[in-house]
């Protein structure tokens, strides 16, 4: 065999090793986040709030803020209007990612779930509050403010479901 043949076969090998650990890798994340219904949940509201994030970069990702702050309004749909900049794709990003990098492990995504729930909320109310702006940095919309809300509440529903159902099944194995 030539020496570039053995290159090849074991820049192949190589390939394959990386792949399989890959591989591997990602089934043990699937598995894992399908462990509980919470995790999935996690998992899912993560996927939402990361995809958000991106898209809403793609959309306008300028980060002024205070005076300077700027945004932008589209029409979702053709009739939802979506207010954003680059602050509240930040927002969603760094949300999603933590809840996608939780879901794994039950007592992370049920930590995750009990801030983040009221972390939404938290900040729909400063849009409330603000008008167009989350402290004069994160653009939003009464439309966003609404469902930053009805996201929070669908966590804390999550995790308050899912530590009942704990308790319950805690209780009938003691």
């Amino acid at each position: 065999m030539s020496e570039s043949g053995a290159t090849a076969d074991r820049a192949l090998s190589l390939t394959e090793a990386s792949f399989e650990a890959f591989r591997t890798l990602a089934l043990r994340y699937v598995i894992a986040v399908f462990s509980t219904p919470l995790q999935f949940f996690v998992f899912l509201i993560g996927a939402w709030f990361t995809t958000n994030g991106v898209i809403a970069f793609g959309i306008y990702p300028d980060m002024a803020f205070g005076g300077h702050m700027q945004s932008c309004t589209i029409q979702f749909l053709g009739f939802i209007p979506v207010t954003v900049n680059g602050w509240h794709a930040l927002f969603h990003l760094l949300t999603g990612l933590a809840g996608l990098a939780l879901a794994p492990q039950r007592h992370r995504a049920i930590a995750y779930a009990w801030f983040c729930g009221p972390f939404y909320l938290l900040v729909a109310a400063l849009g409330f509050a603000g008008g167009d702006h989350v402290l004069h940095m994160m653009a939003v919309d009464t439309f966003g403010n609404i469902v930053h809300t009805i996201e929070g509440l669908l966590i804390l529903t999550a995790v308050t479901l899912a530590t009942i159902a704990g308790a319950r099944v805690g209780k009938s194995t003691a």
